[in-house]
């Protein structure tokens, strides 16, 4: 119970670094990316080490072969978007924390993060275009969305 409580905490302080960053500059800083990883490594491990039933390396293993998974979809995502409409729908660094959330998360639940933070976004993107705040194509941080899509996905897989 304690582990999990300090590495919930750990992912909000990160997630909240992250999110402060990209609404202040629209860049994710690739220190801040590294943390995330590391940190997310490590939570790998203690698992690994807080249960016989848990094989830390294959668990690792896992979660990076899914985090390539997520990268290249993210990716194509956006490559495609790039090519229909010749403006960056998604950052590299939305990209990247996107595919490392999976090492906290799996695969599982980095696709209901994902959904999460797509829904979300919309939403606000349709407010947005709706009252005028907006132009067609208008950018915007998405670090905060993935953010509250990975916190809500790592709190209900924590329930």
């Amino acid at each position: 119970m304690a582990i999990n409580i300090f590495f919930s905490l750990l992912l909000v302080s990160i997630l909240i670094l992250i999110t402060l960053e990209d609404i202040k500059t629209m860049l994710i800083s690739e220190n801040k990316l590294r943390l995330f990883a590391i940190s997310g490594i490590i939570y790998l491990t203690s698992l690994g080490f807080s249960s016989e039933k848990i094989n830390c390396i294959d668990l690792i293993f896992k979660n990076s072969i899914s985090m390539l998974i997520i990268f290249l979809i993210m990716y194509i995502v956006s490559y495609i978007s790039y090519k229909l409409f010749r403006i960056n729908s998604l950052g590299l660094g939305d990209i990247k924390l996107s595919s490392i959330s999976t090492l906290w998360l799996g695969l599982e639940l980095s696709f209901i993060s994902l959904c999460i933070s797509f829904l979300i976004s919309a939403i606000y993107s349709l407010h947005s275009k709706l009252t005028k705040k907006f132009k067609l194509f208008h950018q915007y941080p998405f670090a905060p969305f993935l953010s509250i899509g990975i916190f809500c996905s790592w709190f209900l897989d924590k329930l």
